[in-house]
């Protein structure tokens, strides 16, 4: 009974991690093809946040606020400048085979609908959920770059695991300091779509 107890408070975190983790398995699976990737990720997304919401979230609790400070978007680029440098030594270490999306019918939906779903799941949600059961900041910047990973295991690769685990941990860190998903979402965006152009993702 004390065991049930000590894990009660942990139990949303774990509830979250199942319900990213599913499609993913269910992929992994067989039970859903791997095209509809992205319809499972919209589908989470919008379940989350629409149960946000239904709780009463503000758009600012979901680091939607007006993205005013400056200082934000400098730091965002100077980390998006880091992470590209990293991505091309990266190219010139390992040999990646990925054959690179369609980009007219992809870059639209990545730019615009995933990399923000992705923002809001794994860096703003998990956000809310670690201040209200008063976990500390790097807890939250842990399970922040997990979630982030875990949303990725329809691919199977434990090379691009890692290189989410990562990011999430540099993505998680800077909502942490800023707690404005605005120049996240685009740094996603930039360094996704570099991925995908270089076979990365």
């Amino acid at each position: 009974m004390s065991l049930l107890r000590q894990a009660r408070p942990v139990a949303p975190l774990i509830g979250f991690a199942a319900l990213l983790a599913i499609p993913g398995l269910a992929i992994q699976g067989g039970a859903l093809p791997f095209e509809y990737r992205m319809h499972a990720l919209l589908g989470v997304s919008a379940l989350c946040v629409a149960l946000c919401l239904w709780s009463g979230c503000s758009a600012a609790e979901l680091g939607l606020a007006p993205p005013l400070l400056r200082a934000h978007w400098i730091a965002a680029a100077v980390l998006t400048v880091g992470l590209i440098a990293i991505m091309l030594l990266q190219t010139q270490l390992f040999a990646f085979t990925r054959k690179p999306p369609d980009w007219l019918s992809f870059a639209p939906f990545y730019v615009l609908v995933s990399s923000p779903c992705q923002e809001l799941v794994c860096r703003a949600i998990p956000k809310l959920m670690t201040d209200r059961l008063q976990i500390s900041g790097l807890a939250y910047v842990l399970y922040s770059s997990a979630m982030f990973s875990l949303i990725h295991i329809a691919y199977g690769d434990g090379l691009l695991l890692l290189n989410t685990f990562l990011l999430g941990l540099v993505w998680g860190t800077a909502y942490l300091k800023m707690r404005n998903l605005w120049p996240l979402i685009l740094s996603h965006a930039t360094i996704g779509t570099l991925a995908f152009s270089l076979g990365l993702a």
